[in-house]
């Protein structure tokens, strides 16, 4: 690796590092700092709602636009810049109906921040040699570590501090966005229908989405009600909070060394190895009571969420043109936050009928999305989705 691509690696982990110090604010205490501006749990529910619709509309019309212009990093600064202006903004106004409205123009700005992000450095690693699961884990120890640091710094303190990490969050945004290397396509001549609709017609690429989004959202009960269901079996908030940890772990583990994993299984069989993970994952927790049993189910987020991503990654690198990248990109995400959605709607009644049973309905999602990605696999000689049009 020439020094140039060494600089241009550690550009984007500093990115990646700099992008996810929000979501390790924001998951924990979000919700807080809403309660503490008096809105009802409902009112928290509709913005934290917002988030997802808003990856679902505002990330894929972007992605149309920076496909066609090919200027990946210019959106990306726009993009944060716009995030960190509108979320001080939503410090500012007072009621829930006016902060609804400032955090929508939030979220249509923050939606496409993540799969952008992740659209440049699957083009360094495809142009540069450059290893996408060595940068991306930068991002997962910051979320780690801003989780861990800000529960430690808030102990005892004001809500209004969460709002403060949060802005400092999105300032470190925009920083890590001017940093990213400038990676501009050549536009290719125009072609019939937007690239959208020309990934939504492959039946590879739909399949590829049914098996993304089921692997993903077989987490939703893990998200959702993980902490809830542990406590009600007599565990300490302290182990709890190391069984959270250890799943990060084991997940930057996986993206360290995953350039290592045999190039015959390709994305496609790291989706098996997800699946095959959360069909284990998911029917043993759902009966597991015992602490170092589900410490030592937590190593398989390595599997079920890390192999999933990574997997998810490299046919988006191997599959989709790179002008249709960021599109691809969004889309992807967009598949996995409808069906997570979905997934976490589900899981409600049937913890508050069952407990640990939600757990089975995830081991249910693992089976549909290795479903797909076995068809998938039988198709892996010609994994290209949307070929391009004469």
């Amino acid at each position: 690796m020439t020094i140039e691509s060494r600089g241009m690696a550690w550009r984007i982990s500093l990115h990646f590092a700099a992008l996810f110090i929000v979501p390790g604010v924001y998951l924990p205490f979000f919700a807080v700092w809403l309660e503490s501006r008096s809105l009802a749990p409902t009112q928290i529910s509709i913005m934290l709602s917002v988030g997802i619709l808003m990856r679902l509309l505002a990330g894929p019309m972007a992605a149309h636009v920076v496909d066609r212009s090919g200027r990946r990093k210019t959106a990306l600064i726009l993009l944060a810049w716009a995030s960190l202006a509108s979320f001080a903004l939503l410090g500012w106004v007072d009621g829930f109906a006016a902060m609804l409205l400032v955090w929508v123009v939030h979220c249509a700005a923050w939606a496409p921040v993540t799969p952008f992000s992740d659209n440049i450095a699957l083009l360094a690693s495809t142009r540069h040699g450059l290893h996408y699961g060595r940068m991306r884990l930068w991002g997962s120890i910051s979320f780690l570590c801003a989780a861990y640091l800000s529960g430690l710094w808030l102990k005892g303190r004001d809500a209004d501090w969460i709002f403060v990490l949060l802005l400092g969050g999105y300032t470190a945004l925009v920083l890590g966005a001017h940093l990213l290397p400038d990676l501009r396509l050549p536009l290719d001549k125009p072609r019939v229908g937007a690239p959208a609709f020309r990934l939504l017609r492959s039946r590879r690429f739909l399949l590829f989405m049914g098996a993304a989004a089921c692997l993903q959202a077989s987490h939703a009960a893990f998200y959702t009600f993980g902490t809830l269901h542990w406590r009600s079996l007599g565990h300490s908030d302290a182990a709890i909070g190391w069984l959270w940890a250890e799943g990060v772990v084991a997940e930057i583990v996986l993206f360290a060394f995953a350039q290592r994993v045999p190039a015959w299984l390709g994305g496609t069989g790291l989706l098996l190895i997800a699946a095959t993970g959360g069909l284990l994952r998911w029917s043993i927790t759902a009966e597991a009571e015992d602490y170092l049993l589900l410490a030592i189910l937590q190593v398989l987020h390595a599997a079920t969420f890390g192999a999933a991503h990574i997997g998810a990654m490299r046919l988006l690198s191997d599959g989709v043109t790179p002008s249709d990248s960021a599109t691809a990109q969004t889309l992807y995400v967009a598949g996995n936050s409808a069906m997570l959605a979905l997934a976490t709607l589900a899981v409600g009644p049937i913890f508050a009928w069952g407990g640990g049973a939600i757990y089975w309905a995830m081991t249910a999602l693992s089976l549909v999305g290795g479903a797909c990605a076995l068809m998938l696999w039988h198709r892996r000689d010609n994994l290209v989705f949307a070929p391009p049009q004469p």
